[in-house]
């Protein structure tokens, strides 16, 4: 692997473990500030929000901007920003300290919505087609490991540092991914092709016409957006209710529950890093392969009321999960042009995110009228749907597709 390919990889393991502290020190200090737990509740949607737009905006910024100079001034912006938050924490409780933190929060997370396209893009410019798998298993391994470590501990580390220093802490993992960036990452390479001749609105359009004009990728997508509405599964308060009201068990097994999902994503990404050779020429078999796993799997876990029955099941959603997430990840690198991916990529994290807010806002009524167990069993029906539909395209009506370009 090449010394730009460990820069991406020691960025994003250090911008999402400090995201994962940041978003619970936000959810802390904001429920602190107003004892309302729907105001803390809207910091997921509000970022899911600004994430949208950021994704959405990408493709005018790199117009202009090589790929590997948009994502440093992304972090940098970002780091910027939590300053700011971190000063506004300091201040005494008021609806102006609470609107300019909100402020704060979604500009952040504008921002944040450039990082997993542009990483992406850049992945594929950098990394040859024969190592991607491998490259895309150990970007996954280390940032589950991360995530689990920061979600893990996040609570005792807020709880032991305060949430004014755990800002402090965030700030300097932004920085050394600043450093890393600004030092590693080849500025002369990615996204090379010149893009002055794209018009304004030509860049934002394009990566939306080429998600559904081009075969294979309009069926990874159509795929994408049916298990969107499943992922709402594994939002904190739908996956507390379920260990409550179906397990009968308390907020331990909660933590046991989510553990085990990120212990399997850990091992799923390790040996998809391992076997990748394997892996490499048949993306199509195994993406599906993981897509019926993981959907399978989701639906017996509605099912069942066994709490050690569950952990085994969410242990072996992990590796079933990353093994459809990354070939399908992959695949679309596969794809894409230099021209064409970042524009893709941005329109696709759009579209996926935009879809996930929505399910967000329908999973409580859900859960309240039908009840939490029917969430699960309907979100396996969904994700066994999304793998039928699939096969049926990619396996049964195989056609040759042309990378896709202007």
């Amino acid at each position: 692997m090449s010394k730009g390919y460990y820069s991406i990889l020691f960025s994003q393991t250090t911008t999402n473990l400090g995201f994962s502290l940041y978003t619970m020190v936000v959810i802390s200090f904001l429920f602190k500030m107003t004892n309302s737990t729907t105001i803390a509740s809207m910091v997921t949607l509000i970022s899911i929000i600004f994430r949208i737009f950021g994704s959405a905006i990408l493709p005018l910024i790199t117009i202009r901007l090589k790929l590997h100079l948009t994502i440093i001034i992304s972090q940098l912006i970002q780091m910027l920003l939590l300053i700011c938050l971190f000063y506004s924490l300091l201040r005494t409780y008021s609806n102006q300290t609470l609107i300019l933190v909100f402020i704060i929060i979604s500009c952040i997370s504008f921002f944040n919505g450039w990082f997993s396209p542009l990483k992406s893009a850049i992945i594929g410019e950098i990394i040859s087609p024969d190592k991607r798998v491998k490259a895309n298993g150990l970007l996954s391994t280390v940032d589950q490991t991360f995530q689990f470590v920061g979600w893990s501990l996040g609570g005792l580390i807020i709880a032991f540092l305060g949430e004014g220093y755990t800002i402090i802490l965030t700030i300097f993992l932004l920085f050394t991914s600043l450093i890393s960036l600004l030092f590693c990452l080849p500025h002369g390479h990615a996204n090379s092709v010149i893009r002055e001749k794209n018009s304004p609105n030509k860049s934002i359009v394009s990566g939306w016409r080429y998600l559904f004009s081009q075969k294979k990728l309009r069926t990874i997508i159509i795929m994408d957006l049916i298990e969107s509405w499943a992922g709402m599964i594994w939002i904190g308060s739908v996956s507390l209710a379920f260990v409550n009201e179906v397990l009968h068990k308390g907020e331990s097994w909660w933590g046991f529950i989510n553990g085990a999902y990120y212990l399997g994503s850990m091992i799923g990404g390790f040996i998809i890093y391992k076997l990748s050779e394997r892996f490499q020429n048949k993306l199509i078999n195994f993406m599906l392969i993981g897509a019926v796993s993981y959907g399978s799997l989701t639906l017996i876990y509605g099912f069942i009321s066994n709490s050690y029955l569950a952990l085994i099941l969410v242990l072996f959603m992990g590796p079933a999960y990353i093994l459809r997430d990354l070939t399908q990840e992959t695949f679309i690198q596969n794809i894409t042009t230099e021209q064409t991916r970042i524009n893709i990529m941005s329109a696709r994290s759009s579209l996926v995110q935009f879809i996930f807010m929505f399910s967000i806002l329908a999973i409580g009524a859900i859960s309240d009228f039908l009840g939490v167990r029917l969430v699960y069993v309907s979100a396996g029906i969904l994700l066994l749907v999304s793998a039928i539909y699939g096969f049926s395209q990619l396996q049964f009506k195989k056609k040759v597709n042309k990378p896709i370009s202007f």
